[in-house]
């Protein structure tokens, strides 16, 4: 019995070692479909691949240096930021004013060794676009509100106390010296303020158009990581129910596979 076992072992391992190198062969196509991204595609140029050990970038810039992960609502916008580490570790009264709610999220959330040092740049960006919008933002609101406020005395500068008291429309007597100066410095001021508020939404603006523009670079990192991801998942179901499918010793384990094709045979088909 052991000597007729051992024929068979013998004839098992040839089987397993043709399994193996079709194997071989069918992860090649998959990289070829997957333009280099295997470790042994653009690995042997020297490129790096989503298996290579990830470049260093500053710890400010780095998403494994995270103590804690915490984003925004997906209602925001910022599907891609994590809240920065300063936002943690520094006590500075400027970015803790309204980090959590919406400055702090700058960090980008992609760890892919071939795109690290792109979001690295793109965070280092995104942070100092925050910083300054925060400023600009505060600004704004403090000019709009002093515009309300004119626009409110200007509204109100020929009523009198009685007729405030009252609330009863009257007839405002004519105005004099004094009121007329005061609406004409009121107007002056009004047209100040919108024109500096103006000034300030057209800086509002460009902070927001850089940042749909890092936004959308980000969206297309990861719809190219999904699609990747989503070919390397069908090559393996793929090898996994044609080596369910074939038997050990069927003719299709000893079958040459072409992952490229035939420039010749290409021509004489058509």
């Amino acid at each position: 019995v052991a000597m007729g076992g051992a024929p068979e072992a013998a004839m098992a391992q040839p089987s397993m070692m043709r399994r193996s190198t079709v194997s071989g062969t069918l992860r090649k196509s998959g990289e070829v479909a997957l333009g280099g991204t295997s470790p042994t595609g653009a690995a042997a140029k020297g490129e790096l691949t989503k298996f290579s050990p990830p470049p260093k970038v500053p710890k400010y810039l780095a998403v494994h240096a995270l103590t804690a992960k915490r984003k925004l609502s997906r209602s925001t916008g910022n599907l891609h930021g994590y809240l920065a580490e300063d936002y943690h570790q520094i006590n500075w009264p400027l970015p803790k004013m309204f980090g959590k709610e919406k400055y702090g999220h700058s960090l980008i959330d992609i760890t892919d060794p071939r795109h690290l040092v792109d979001c690295a740049q793109m965070s280092k960006k995104l942070n100092r676009l925050n910083y300054d919008q925060q400023i600009v933002d505060l600004e704004w609101r403090k000019t709009y509100k002093q515009l309300l406020d004119a626009e409110r005395r200007l509204d109100t500068l020929f009523e009198t106390s009685v007729s405030k008291a009252s609330g009863v429309a009257r007839d405002l007597p004519l105005p004099g010296k004094g009121q007329v100066k005061a609406q004409e410095q009121l107007k002056k001021e009004i047209d100040r303020l919108m024109k500096y508020l103006l000034e300030l939404q057209e800086q509002k603006d460009m902070y927001d158009a850089q940042q749909r523009e890092i936004m959308s670079k980000c969206d297309d990192i990861k719809r190219t990581l999904k699609k990747e991801n989503d070919l390397e998942n069908l090559r393996q179901h793929m090898e996994a129910r044609t080596r369910d499918s074939k038997s050990k010793d069927s003719p299709f384990w000893r079958t040459k596979f072409e992952i490229h094709s035939d420039p010749k045979r290409t021509g004489q088909r058509h």
